[in-house]
């Protein structure tokens, strides 16, 4: 990479850091400056070079810099290409009324498990998950069932740079003991989660999976049930697993029977 190259790409981590910065409100020249520790100069350059492409505009009452319209365009664009959420609205909504427990769905993101979306049972007692949220890898039925369905090569680099945090006795502490339960997943298609992550909590997932046939997405189930072999767990796998079909299918993957079968049935 030539110097000018390398300097480019600098350009663009700070004009991002920049961004970031604005994410939480306007903000003054100098205050972003404190903020990132780059220089005015080099902000007020950035700044300049963005505001032409709509995506920071700067107050005429005050001077003050804020997040451009073009990123609410983008945020619209993206939105537009998740029709995950349209297509899993449904199906979750029926496997929360039917066990009376919180239902999401999350997405690999960054070494985390991201929360996309949430359906919550009409209960008096049942476990909260919030949009936005992030997960662990290591401990989350989401987290073990996206990393066994990742190929191996991505799978293993994620597991290096993994930090075994112990939140519960029953956790796992190493790569090695959790591998040994991702080759299980995969051969059943389904993860678990024993208190894991919280004790007292249990969740059941199911992978949702793209046109292109990744497993892209996890379809979970997370209440406080008695026990791994409960009845009602159980009955939720089954429940899930259907749901994850239906979602797949109008997701456009039409790599199993069982998806066409269940669509049909639906």
């Amino acid at each position: 990479m030539s110097a000018r190259e390398s300097g480019a790409v600098r350009s663009v981590s700070k004009a991002m850091e920049l961004l970031s910065c604005l994410a939480g409100g306007p903000l003054s020249l100098g205050e972003l400056s404190r903020r990132t520790g780059i220089p005015k100069a080099t902000v007020h350059g950035l700044l300049s070079s963005m505001r032409p492409f709509a995506v920071v505009e700067q107050s005429a009452e005050d001077g003050r810099y804020r997040l451009g319209v073009r990123l609410f365009e983008y945020g619209c664009a993206v939105s537009r290409s998740w029709n995950v959420l349209e297509a899993a609205a449904e199906p979750m909504r029926r496997v929360a009324e039917e066990t009376g427990e919180t239902v999401s769905i999350a997405a690999l993101d960054r070494g985390e498990v991201l929360v996309l979306d949430c359906a919550d049972a009409h209960s008096n007692l049942r476990v909260v998950s919030e949009k936005g949220a992030r997960l662990p890898l290591h401990c989350t039925s989401q987290g073990k069932l996206l990393l066994a369905c990742l190929p191996e090569a991505q799978r293993r680099s994620l597991l290096r740079e993994c930090v075994f945090t112990t939140y519960t006795p029953h956790g796992h502490t190493n790569a090695a003991s959790l591998e040994e339960e991702l080759e299980e997943i995969r051969r059943r298609g389904l993860a678990m989660e024993n208190g894991e992550y919280r004790i007292g909590l249990r969740s059941v997932s199911a992978p949702v999976f793209d046109v292109d046939g990744r497993a892209a997405y996890a379809v979970c189930v997370v209440g406080m049930f008695r026990r791994m072999d409960a009845p009602e767990l159980e009955r939720a796998a089954e429940l899930l697993l259907k749901a994850a079909a239906r979602i797949s299918f109008d997701m456009g993957y039409r790599g199993a029977e069982e998806g066409r079968t269940d669509h049909a049935a639906n």
